[in-house]
């Protein structure tokens, strides 16, 4: 893998380091996230719930504010959709909770994906329009490019509201109310990234603002603070950049998450072995919340995860906790075999092709782990990966993963003549198609990425923050690195490089064989480092070598000490 040390601009992080009095360090660190100015740095460094922008300043906020009293005033019916993923449903319970509160009992429907498909369908209107008198819809996280279903709704005298950040494949019309960012072009605006955990914060906001100025007494009672963990989650979970209002989001949401977190939130973090002193990072969410939620969609029963949220009982809490931990152990093993399967495949039919698309025959591959297989498949191939499964007897369904430089969303666009739906982000995506479509599809596919790059991608390549001596391996260096938390997209984890070191120790296989411990001194002390999933690859303990690695507090038995954890290491030269 290609090394790369980030260059920054030396009279900019002078110029940040004299007017925050903060060190070379840290104004660098700053200066490679494209802050320059002090203001902007500040804001950064102390971010507060304050400078959140007036929730009016999203289009059609107003609008949808607008309609939503007139429900709390007329006690209309309001039907919730939500997605199945972890913004989908943070962002339907943090709705449904705030209505609750303001005297409604809105109904909620979350897909199961694999007989009602993704989002707003026909299908999930069936099941949610069969529960009650219903005069308004709620899309949440949804809806954007549901046109059909829409006019449907609009023909039964139904309003809807769709709050949704996935892109628009065609011009939409007036109707309904958009709360989407994406489709407005001013990309300025600190609200412009929002996931719709964030935007549908932003809405509950603003109704409780224009509530509580009609003097509204429910309104003084509800306190939105309470929800802005269900934001952290929808948050990091969802890959938004971590910059402007989603920083600030995300970074009162996991302090209230850490702080005194409703009964369901403690038994989730209980079940993922959080404890309960641990302020939860980034890292606790992607790698150990997040999976718990989304298995419950992948394993279609999408509400075992709402309901757990809506739960205030701590012993149900627990029992839907622990059902969330099963779905995912049985998630994991499924995403094994689905990976070793689909790989096997991939190597076999498009070695030199700069795409792959595999499809499960039959019913054998499960539809709702396709996109964890299509990314670790991307990962490994290092090219964009099309993962597809039998949706019924004539159609697929499936998800895609991308790599740097191809935009997956124009790829589909130009292929769409194949497709029966798609949509996503340019490094993710859902699709589906007639099964008679998918050898047409095929080439096109890979045709589409051939014109656009010749077959060539990026080589995957380490970008490094700091070249720093093992000396600097410090408590205070760290406690530096930490004030740019949480980290996340388009604010990473910085990654250290020592180079010309030697280990302390020869290396130590852990765990089940697949880790290894070294250690190195730094002058006074030893200190210890990980490197999860190496063994395979452990660096010699008498020759130098350059390691890259990320530097964090290992809590352990009270204890709290620093610990490398390795990305790569190289022999030195």
């Amino acid at each position: 893998m290609l090394w790369v040390e980030r260059q920054a601009d030396k009279d900019s992080v002078d110029s940040l380091s004299r007017s925050l009095a903060v060190s070379p360090t840290l104004s660098r660190l700053l200066n490679l996230r494209g802050i320059e100015l002090s203001e902007k740095a500040f804001e950064f460094l102390e971010p507060k719930l304050a400078h959140l922008a007036s929730p009016f300043d999203i289009p059609h906020l107003r609008d949808a504010v607008v309609r939503i009293i007139k429900s709390i005033e007329c006690q209309e019916g309001i039907l919730l959709v939500g997605d199945y993923d972890v913004d989908g449903i943070t962002s339907t319970v943090i709705v449904k909770k705030t209505l609750a509160a303001l005297g409604l009992d809105p109904f909620y429907v979350i897909p199961r994906r694999k007989d009602e498909g993704y989002g707003l369908t026909k299908e999930i209107l069936d099941r949610g329009l069969s529960l009650g008198d219903i005069q308004l819809v709620i899309a949440l996280d949804c809806g954007t490019n549901s046109l059909e279903e829409a006019q449907i709704l609009s023909e039964k005298g139904i309003d809807l509201i769709v709050v949704d950040h996935h892109q628009a494949k065609e011009k939409l019309p007036e109707q309904p109310i958009m709360l989407n960012p994406h489709l407005h072009p001013d990309n300025e605006e600190p609200w412009r990234n929002l996931c719709t955990a964030g935007l549908a914060f932003k809405l509950v906001h603003g109704l409780i603002k224009e509530l509580r100025e009609k003097q509204c007494p429910k309104a003084h009672s509800v306190d939105l603070k309470k929800i802005l963990p269900l934001v952290a989650l929808g948050t990091i979970a969802d890959l938004v950049p971590l910059r402007m209002e989603n920083r600030i989001l995300a970074r009162f949401g996991l302090k209230h998450l850490g702080k005194n977190p409703d009964p369901g939130l403690i038994a989730l973090l209980s079940e993922s072995k959080i404890p309960p002193d641990h302020f939860p990072e980034s890292e606790d969410i992607t790698f150990k919340l997040a999976p718990r939620i989304n298995a419950c969609g992948r394993l279609d029963d999408p509400e075992v995860a709402s309901e757990l949220f809506l739960e205030h009982d701590v012993e149900i809490c627990r029992k839907l906790a622990a059902q969330m931990n099963q779905y995912n152990e049985k998630r994991k093993l499924i995403e094994a075999q689905l990976t070793e399967e689909a790989l096997h495949m991939a190597k076999e039919n498009f070695g030199d092709s700069p795409g792959v698309v595999v499809c499960g025959e039959g019913g054998a591959w499960n539809p709702g782990v396709v996109g964890i297989v299509a990314g670790k498949m991307a990962n490994s191939l290092g090219k964009p990966c099309l993962v597809l499964a039998h949706a019924d007897a004539t159609e697929y369904r499936g998800s895609g993963r991308g790599v740097p430089g191809i935009n997956l969303v124009q790829i589909l666009h130009q292929c769409k003549d194949h497709l029966l739906h798609w949509g996503g982000h340019p490094i993710a995506v859902g699709l589906s198609l007639h099964e008679k479509n998918i050898e047409s599809f095929t080439k096109a596919f890979i045709d589409t990425i051939f014109e656009q790059n010749e077959g060539k991608f990026e080589e995957p390549s380490l970008q490094l923050d700091l070249i720093i001596s093992s000396s600097e391996l410090q408590p205070e260096l760290l406690n530096e690195l930490n004030l740019l938390t949480p980290f996340g997209q388009e604010n990473p984890e910085p990654i250290l490089a020592i180079r010309k070191t030697k280990l302390a120790h020869a290396p130590k296989k852990v765990g089940s064989g697949e880790h290894f411990q070294f250690s190195i001194h730094n002058g006074t002390r030893l200190i210890q480092g990980i490197a999860w999933k190496m063994a395979s690859r452990m660096p010699p303990a008498d020759t130098e070598i350059d390691l890259a690695f990320r530097l964090r507090w290992n809590e352990w038995n009270g204890r709290k000490s620093l610990q490398m954890v390795l990305e790569d290491w190289k022999v030195s030269v």
